[in-house]
């Protein structure tokens, strides 16, 4: 069934994606096609290497309302082909003029600003922060055991207040609730995420944030004898800085909580620099700690360098160097490839 989804959502992705003819129906004006596809390699200090395709993704979206009266209507979807082909986003949003809008569907949460702020395809490095792995759901070393790249179906409220100037806007905040199982799947156990993020903006480039989450829901793993269960599964709270603009770009968050018993907290900083409209240069550090109680067994260090190489707009190759302590294991060295097409 999964298999015939994705091949009709490519049909119908190569259908819309034929140039716009006089005689196409109207509503074809509300269709915007697009994807994008990753290409990477891996180089280990013993020169084991190994090539994958990391990500190839198509999407459908548009606006199918945008009135001064009336808000503005959005919707997105997004298949993932890569591994196990499904839909990744599928969401519609309202918003009235900037103080309001409800999001319901599947798409990324809002818990740290590299969850939501930058893209798989804009992100500066090549892998994601710690941090953002292991509280975000976002891959296998997420802390909940929950793998679904950054992403949970639910219903948000969103908005935009104090306007200051065209485009920037003093305060920006979400509020929602989210079923906490992962992407494409029922809330199988009754355990609801509850989302909160606030971000402010002193000057246009640059956000400040602060976000918390927590988790309840049934969780027989934790106290098997007790017919209640324990409702308290896991929270998470932090903040974060965030300031880019056309020279180069500056962020860091931290956050910290509890997961199933166990304490965790960690951060990354991430600088660089656009040396021209083809180049850039950066560097990122980021640690995490497991278990706060065990902490020299369980805390990591990674460093990270490297450059991206921008010949044109829909391509661009990024090259990393990493640096990693992780427990148990002496450090090691990685070089990493990235080649991103967008279309």
């Amino acid at each position: 069934m999964k298999k015939i989804t994705i091949s009709l959502f490519v049909i119908l992705f190569a259908f819309m994606a034929t140039p716009l003819r006089a005689d196409q129906p109207k509503w074809m004006q509300y269709v915007k096609p697009s994807g994008s596809f990753q290409f990477g390699a891996t180089l280990e200090q013993d020169f084991a290497y190994s090539l994958y395709v990391r990500r190839a993704r198509v999407a459908v979206s548009g606006t199918l309302l945008n009135d001064e009266r009336y808000g503005k209507f959005e919707y997105l979807l997004r298949a993932n082909l890569v591994g196990t082909p499904g839909l990744l986003d599928g969401y519609f949003k309202y918003s009235y003029r900037d103080i309001i809008g409800v999001q319901v569907g599947q798409y990324r949460t809002p818990i740290l600003l590299e969850n939501t702020e930058v893209s798989s395809t804009t992100v500066e490095m090549i892998d994601y922060s710690l941090v953002t792995q292991r509280f975000c759901h976002f891959g296998s070393l997420d802390l909940a055991g929950i793998s679904a790249s950054g992403r949970d179906i639910g219903i948000q409220l969103f908005g935009k207040l104090f306007p200051i100037a065209e485009g920037h806007h003093l305060i920006a905040y979400n509020a929602g609730v989210f079923n906490g199982a992962g992407i494409n799947k029922r809330d199988d156990d009754q355990r609801k995420e509850y989302m909160g993020r606030v971000m402010i903006f002193p000057i246009k480039e640059l956000c400040v944030s602060g976000s918390y989450v927590r988790a309840m829901g049934p969780h027989p793993a934790i106290a098997p004898e007790y017919n209640d269960y324990n409702w308290y599964v896991y929270d998470r709270y932090g903040g974060g800085l965030y300031y880019k603009s056309k020279y180069g770009w500056f962020r860091a968050e931290y956050m910290r909580g509890h997961t199933h018993g166990w304490l965790s907290h960690g951060a990354y900083g991430t600088l660089g620099y656009n040396i021209n409209q083809h180049w850039d240069i950066g560097g990122r550090y980021d640690y995490f700690v497991t278990n706060v109680h065990n902490a020299m067994a369980t805390t990591y260090h990674h460093f990270t360098g490297g450059f991206t190489w921008r010949p044109w707009t829909f391509f661009k190759l990024q090259v990393n160097y990493s640096y990693n302590m992780d427990p148990g294991v002496s450090p090691y060295h990685q070089a990493l490839f990235q080649a991103t097409v967008v279309f």
